[in-house]
């Protein structure tokens, strides 16, 4: 894993552990990292930090919002946002990705997931997008 990222990712984790190894996974690979627990605090952070290039979200969270529902208000904010969605049920995470196939700024990971593999996930996404027209 390299630490030549950049970026600036918001990360909405409900569980502490998992939350502390992934902000610190894509630090060390090089990006900014914005922390959230939970959805609501997601779309407050989202709204706060207009230079977030990526979302990185839990699907299944606590507090009647899912990570699903909480992309669907960022989206509606800004269609263009990249969203990487993670699970443990990945069916949940392709029912959205279903939903939105014509768009390329939707991705799903399954838990657990390859700390060595995300970094280079979202840099990849971050670069294909900075890539295409508006």
């Amino acid at each position: 894993m390299e630490n030549n990222k950049s970026g600036t990712i918001l990360v909405v984790e409900d569980e502490p552990g998992v939350r502390d190894v992934t902000v610190q996974m894509l630090e060390f690979a090089g990006f900014d990292v914005i922390e959230a627990v939970d959805a609501a605090s997601g779309l407050q952070r989202f709204k706060e930090n207009p230079q977030i290039d990526l979302v990185f979200t839990d699907v299944i969270m606590p507090g009647g919002t899912s990570g699903i529902e909480m992309s669907k208000e960022i989206l509606v904010q800004n269609p263009h946002i990249l969203i990487l969605l993670a699970t443990g049920y990945l069916d949940k995470a392709e029912a959205l990705i279903d939903k939105a196939a014509h768009s390329s700024n939707i991705a799903g990971v399954a838990k657990p997931y390859d700390i060595n593999i995300i970094p280079d996930l979202i840099s990849s996404m971050i670069s294909s997008a900075s890539a295409e027209p508006l």
